[in-house]
């Protein structure tokens, strides 16, 4: 069936875009998209998970989000100092 929608230009691009990169009809994307979305539960949304993620009785160290989030900031940093030193040469 043949129909028009109206999609944001941006989207649009890539959608398009996204097509070529797997060699596939940019029809046959979008219909499988549209199908995945009718396939998941209504109201299904991603959730970000929460830590601790199980409980413990034992009172020892509990992992915060922020514990996380300080650990993959010092990764970054790392990851950063040590691509600069292969620019610097």
């Amino acid at each position: 069936m043949k129909t028009t929608i109206e999609i944001p230009d941006e989207l649009f691009r890539e959608v398009k875009a996204r097509a070529a990169m797997e060699g596939i009809k940019l029809k046959d994307l979008i219909a499988d998209a549209l199908r995945e979305k009718l396939c998941a539960p209504p109201g299904d949304k991603l959730r970000r998970t929460k830590f601790p993620i199980i409980e413990s009785t034992n009172t020892g160290l509990q992992i915060t989000d922020e514990m996380v989030n300080d650990a993959i900031e010092q990764m970054y940093k790392e990851e950063a100092e040590y691509y600069a030193q292969f620019i610097r040469r």
